[in-house]
Parts: structure tokens; C-alpha cells; sequence
């Protein structure tokens, strides 16, 4: 009887949350080697050191075949021009290949924005690309993303096909019981779907999933990603080398931590997304 009562508290306790306003990373303690994509909580690990990080697949180790002018992965969202080094880093048993754009276009994908992944070709083909998928890739489009869909705390779907994970944050899984419904709806309210919002790069612009990373603001130029930690609806979370904002985000996490805000009135980080997805959680 009292745990139902507990249970019965935790969960009009999330009630009173107002919400109105990914590829997992190994979680290790600070100042301790711990590789190039590692972070230990609130603080960016040393690099450089411990564990080594998987070598890139050489060129002639992935057997490209006969006429393939692009590629992309069956678990993302674009496809890379086969002479760039980005898709390397795909899982190999995951790769699909495209003699053409237009095959690429067909399967469902859009061109990759990373800096000569779009192919020698991309001035002169299109001719044989779909009218609607030279709009969605156009210039314009690139620096802003019409909702069509919030899929997580984190993560948000653009009406051109992009999937975009916004960058420094990390949001409750939604198998992390409730937590990660309120997140999605806390995102929800900031990105309705419809809504445009501006796009901002930093150093890498995809990761090995195809999503695009980003930080995204609405019409009036308020930081979705910061406003997601200021609201206590998500931690900081680092990946090297986009580091563009992390200390203020990590000023806006500490206040949040230290006013309750949000996920932290009820102790929804005492285990971290990251931590949740490697199965350290009991």
C-alpha cells in the first residue's frame, strides 16, 4: 500500500512539470583517459588517450561497386557522393549503393550537406532528380527546418527528410518511463510541428547516422537546445568537436540543477540518458 501512495505522489509530482515553454556515448570520469567522444557529468573528458578509436576503412577495403556514384546507410536519412570521406565511417554491413542522385532521391534520401559529400556531379544532374527534392535541398532550405515531426526530447524530423539531433543536450529516452514523455513534450511545445526554425552548424555536421547536428531557434531567435536545458528537460551533453556553446549551456544546466527545474524536481537525471542507453541503469 505505500509503495502504491509513492508512486501515486511521483506521479502527480510530474504533473505539476510545466512543459508549456540518439548514437550512444560511453559515460567516464573526469580527467580520466576515455577516447574522442567520451564525457564524464557537466565536464568534457581528456582525449587523445585510452581507448583508441576504430580506423576508418581504408578505400579499397569497401568494395564500391561497378558504376556507384553515391551511398548512403539503410539506418539514415542522405546519401554522400562515394569520393568523400564521410560515409566511411557508416557500419559497412549497412550500406547502400546508388549509380545516380536520382536512385538516391527514389529511395528516400536527400543529398548530404557536409563540405564535398554532394558529388562533382550535383551541378549537372539534375535534370534527373524529382523537382520537389531540388526545393527541399536547395541553399535556402539548408539553414532552416520546417517541423514535420518531434521524435524524442532531442530529436526532430524536417518536412525535407533531414532528421536533426540537436547538438550539447541529451534528453530522457522515451523508455525511460515518464521522463522521456515530458522531454518530447517540452520540445513539442518549442518546435511545433509546421513551425520553421533556424539551423546552425558546428564543426561536424552529421554523425555516423546521417542525422544532421545542429542548434536550432525559433522565429524570435531564442536557442531551442538551451532553452530544452534551462527548463531542466535535458542535461549537457559533449561530443567533440562541437563545443561551439557548452559553457553556456553548462551555466544553464548548473542553475537549473540548483533551482529544480523541470526533470530535476523529481530526480529524473540520477540516471543519465547516456548511462540508461549502455544498460547501466537499475
Amino acid at each position: 500500500m505505500i509503495r502504491v501512495l509513492r508512486y501515486a505522489v511521483f506521479v502527480a509530482t510530474l504533473s505539476l512539470i510545466s512543459v508549456s515553454h540518439g548514437e550512444a556515448q560511453r559515460v567516464c570520469r573526469t580527467g580520466k583517459p576515455c577516447g574522442n567522444t567520451c564525457i564524464a557529468r557537466n565536464r568534457t573528458c581528456r582525449v587523445g588517450s585510452g581507448t583508441a578509436r576504430a580506423a576508418t576503412p581504408t578505400e579499397s577495403s569497401i568494395a564500391i561497386p561497378e558504376g556507384a556514384q553515391y551511398v548512403a546507410s539503410s539506418r539514415g536519412r542522405v546519401y554522400y557522393w562515394v569520393g568523400c570521406s564521410a560515409w566511411r565511417s557508416l557500419a559497412r554491413s549497412n550500406l547502400r549503393f546508388f549509380q545516380s542522385r536520382a536512385d538516391a532521391h527514389a529511395a528516400g534520401y536527400t543529398r548530404s550537406q557536409s563540405a564535398g559529400c554532394s558529388g562533382p556531379a550535383a551541378s549537372n544532374d539534375s535534370s534527373n532528380v524529382p523537382k520537389e527534392s531540388l526545393v527541399a535541398s536547395g541553399s535556402s532550405s539548408e539553414n532552416s527546418c520546417v517541423v514535420s515531426a518531434v521524435v524524442d526530447g532531442d530529436t526532430l524530423d524536417c518536412s525535407d527528410g533531414r532528421r536533426i539531433r540537436l547538438l550539447l543536450i541529451d534528453a530522457p529516452e522515451m523508455g525511460q518511463g515518464p521522463f522521456g514523455a515530458v522531454a518530447k513534450e517540452g520540445l513539442e511545445s518549442m518546435a511545433q510541428v509546421g513551425s520553421t526554425l533556424q539551423v546552425e552548424l558546428d564543426v561536424e555536421h552529421e554523425d555516423r547516422y546521417g542525422r544532421v547536428l545542429a542548434y536550432l531557434y525559433d522565429g524570435v531567435g531564442q536557442s531551442i537546445n538551451e532553452e530544452m536545458v534551462r527548463r531542466g528537460l535535458a542535461v549537457v551533453s559533449v561530443y567533440p568537436p562541437n563545443v561551439k556553446y557548452v559553457e553556456t549551456y553548462r551555466s544553464s544546466s548548473e542553475v537549473a540543477e540548483a533551482a529544480g527545474a523541470g526533470l530535476w524536481s523529481v530526480s529524473a537525471f540520477a540516471c543519465l540518458p547516456a548511462e540508461f542507453r549502455a544498460g547501466n541503469c537499475r
